[in-house]
């Protein structure tokens, strides 16, 4: 009897598991390697050879195409937005950081009073941020000294560790001007002692950068601050921790004899609420760019990044693929272009683009709308649709541009509000009006409008002002018209008077009985007919004013207007599967219906309960697991497998089983348990445990 039969009939599956590691039945019997979903888990002769030159990339087909080239200049104008957030980011804390050592590198070592110079950076926990901000710090600081070392994480295990690392790069830059490179294992302080006598002025600083200072161990950074310590008299060394929490994570984590040898200086990164504000400033909110996240996508990347990570870089990578999802393969979108190549973008469509851009649920209501007003009963030609496609796009970049400017308005205007009904971000504001069908009918704003009509004379003209100073550059006559309007405005508030002309009012006192509602409705007459003054007059007339002709008009749904499919993204279902993916979900996926992945004809499945022979391997023996119970019999499940993959052979129990097909079989359940589906069962050793 064979190994593998023995298996089949009582040995237990984890001492098979391990004779299979020792002597892969794959490899014995020359398998193909697409037997397995996971056949690249096991060793294989790769073709690279060490000294061949890699392979050109071929340029890829879609290089060329229409969509490609516009979002890649969509891209690239994301790209700069980004270095100049980024610069906007740091700015701040790099110059603070240059200014302070430059400040101890001017002293003498005799004046610091044996104190190591410590800088802690309250950096928040954008972990992914992180490198690009300490590569930015020594740049800024290789002007002043070139002596710098930067500490990540896995130089942090032991005292020895950091020592090395520490001292071989302050010793090993690019410009020492030394002939030979000391090694790390040579590496110590009396050697770096040396070194700083002969290869330093005196007043040279040393930096030492620990990027992590929450997961560095107390008792490693303890002993290195003692060290450098006992040698800051005759070395003149800078700390930069970067802290993510509070500045009292250094307390709880070294004691108070380690904290007296440091004079600390606090240095704060912006708060992340601002550096979200900067990155839609640059993204969303800039006119320069005509893609727009809208609706349930605009609302799923800020909540990524206020609940979980609030990292830049991750941000605009989530922006980036709800790009590609919006320009994959899909040439009408190549019109989300500036207001300049619309023309010349419209001129390159096929007949076939146009077909689909007819399609486009608002053009559609749109040319139905034009067809129905001026009583056309034919279809429009290619050469009609293509100017009335110029205007339509022409006029959704003019609707976006209005849009932004009166939605920075609306935020002048109601962000300080008591409560802040609509929020107090601008985020918050686009939110809303991108996601409601129609701003004027939403509760928040409905209650802003009430407390507007509490605001002081002053508060309202301050608000008033600030709103001219955002519209003050106009681009078309119809901000201009809304600017003259609100500048009369302006005027009539600024001359009325805050008196109330007293006119007199007769209660008449009849002996009649009123309920309480009826004396409700009876006192509310009596207000209403109460002379108001004309200060109060004009409040109220400004502000129907901008509900009814200037929000109501300009604030409506980017979603409503005709050609918004070609501009803007809202699906957060699509854009959450490939930001937040889940691997389980996917894994289950791929093996029960693999042409999901394979995207070939041979792993069509009429229906989900289907097991055809051409599946791989590991996808029969997962879909068979599935229709079992908690435990499952090896040999049962061995049978079940051989019906399917051999059904040429008798439907009757197969002793003499093909050591071929069995070997299939044992590596298909070995791949399914590396996955964590199942493992051995101590109650049976023929059987093995469902773990899903």
């Amino acid at each position: 009897m064979s190994e593998c039969d023995r298996v089949t009939t009582g040995q237990s599956f984890r001492s098979f598991r391990r004779q299979l590691y020792k002597n892969p039945f794959a490899s014995s019997f020359g398998l193909q390697c697409d037997v397995a979903v996971l056949s690249g888990v096991f060793a294989h002769k790769g073709c690279y050879k060490i000294g061949h030159n890699k392979s050109e990339l071929l340029e890829s087909d879609y290089f060329n195409e229409p969509w490609y080239i516009a979002y890649k200049k969509a891209w690239e104008n994301i790209q700069n937005a980004k270095e100049e957030i980024t610069s906007n980011m740091l700015q701040q804390i790099l110059n603070e950081l240059e200014s302070f050592v430059s400040n101890i590198k001017e002293k003498s070592i005799e004046s610091l009073e044996n104190e190591i110079q410590t800088a802690l950076v309250l950096t928040g926990v954008n972990v992914t941020d992180h490198a690009i901000m300490f590569t930015r710090i020594i740049s800024k600081l290789e002007p002043i000294t070139k002596h710098m070392a930067l500490i990540w994480n896995k130089d942090l295990k032991n005292i020895k560790n950091i020592l090395e690392e520490s001292i071989y790069q302050l010793m090993n830059h690019e410009d020492a001007g030394t002939d030979e490179k000391i090694k790390k294992s040579q590496c110590n302080m009396r050697v770096l002692k040396y070194w700083y006598q002969k290869h330093c002025k005196p007043n040279d600083p040393l930096v030492i950068i620990i990027t992590d200072f929450e997961s560095s161990s107390p008792a490693v950074l303890h002993d290195f601050i003692s060290i450098l310590s006992s040698y800051s008299s005759i070395m003149k060394f800078i700390l930069i921790f970067g802290v993510a929490t509070t500045l009292h994570a250094i307390h709880r984590s070294l004691t108070y004899d380690v904290t007296s040898k440091l004079n600390v200086k606090v240095f704060h990164m912006q708060t992340q609420i601002n550096v979200l504000s900067d990155v839609l400033e640059n993204t969303v909110f800039c006119s320069n760019i005509p893609f727009k996240l809208t609706g349930r996508a605009f609302q799923l990347l800020t909540d990524i990044f206020l609940f979980y990570d609030f990292s830049v870089e991750n941000f605009l990578q989530s922006y980036k693929i709800c790009m590609i999802q919006h320009f994959y393969a899909n040439n009408i979108n190549s019109l989300c272009c500036s207001p300049l190549e619309i023309n010349n973008r419209i001129s390159a469509l096929t007949n076939e683009d146009l077909e689909e851009i007819k399609k486009l649920p608002s053009i559609v209501t749109y040319i139905e709308q034009i067809l129905k007003e001026y009583n056309i009963d034919e279809p429009l030609q290619n050469e009609d649709f293509k100017k009335i496609l110029s205007k339509l796009l022409k006029r959704f970049h003019q609707y976006m541009h209005n849009f932004l400017k009166i939605l920075r308005c609306l935020h002048s205007l109601m962000a300080t509000l008591p409560n802040a009904p609509m929020g107090k971000q601008l985020r918050e504001f686009y939110a809303k009006a991108v996601s409601v069908n129609d701003l004027k009918e939403c509760h928040e704003y409905k209650e802003c409008l009430q407390l507007l009509s509490f605001l002081s004379k002053q508060e309202l003209l301050s608000k008033l002002n600030d709103i001219l100073k955002i519209i003050e550059v106009p681009k078309n006559s119809q901000i201009v018209k809304i600017k003259n309007d609100l500048q009369r405005h302006i005027q009539t508030i600024e001359a009325a008077s805050l008196e109330t002309a007293v006119t007199p009012t007769d209660i008449v006192v009849t002996g009649e009985k009123l309920s309480r509602l009826q004396l409700k409705e009876k006192l509310l007459k009596m207000s209403k007919e109460r002379a108001q003054s004309p200060y109060k007059q004009a409040q109220l007339d400004v502000i129907n004013y901008l509900d009814q002709n200037v929000f109501s008009i300009y604030l409506v749904n980017p979603n409503s207007i005709p050609a918004n499919e070609i501009f803007c993204f809202s699906d957060g279902n699509l854009a959450k599967q490939h930001i937040r993916g889940s691997l389980r979900a996917a894994i289950h996926t791929g093996l029960n219906n693999p042409q999901v992945y394979f995207n070939c004809g041979c792993c069509k499945l009429e229906n989900d309960e289907a097991i055809p022979s051409t599946l791989p391997d590991l996808s029969i023996i997962y879909k068979l697991h599935l229709e079992s119970r908690k435990l499952i019999n090896m040999y049962d499940w061995l049978q079940a497998f051989l019906i399917i993959v051999d059904p040429e052979s008798d439907a009757k129990e197969q002793r003499d089983v093909d050591p071929k097909l069995q070997a299939r079989f044992t590596q298909a359940v070995a791949e399914l348990e590396f996955l964590g589906f199942i493992k051995s069962s101590r109650k049976k050793t023929d059987h093995v445990k469902r773990l899903v």
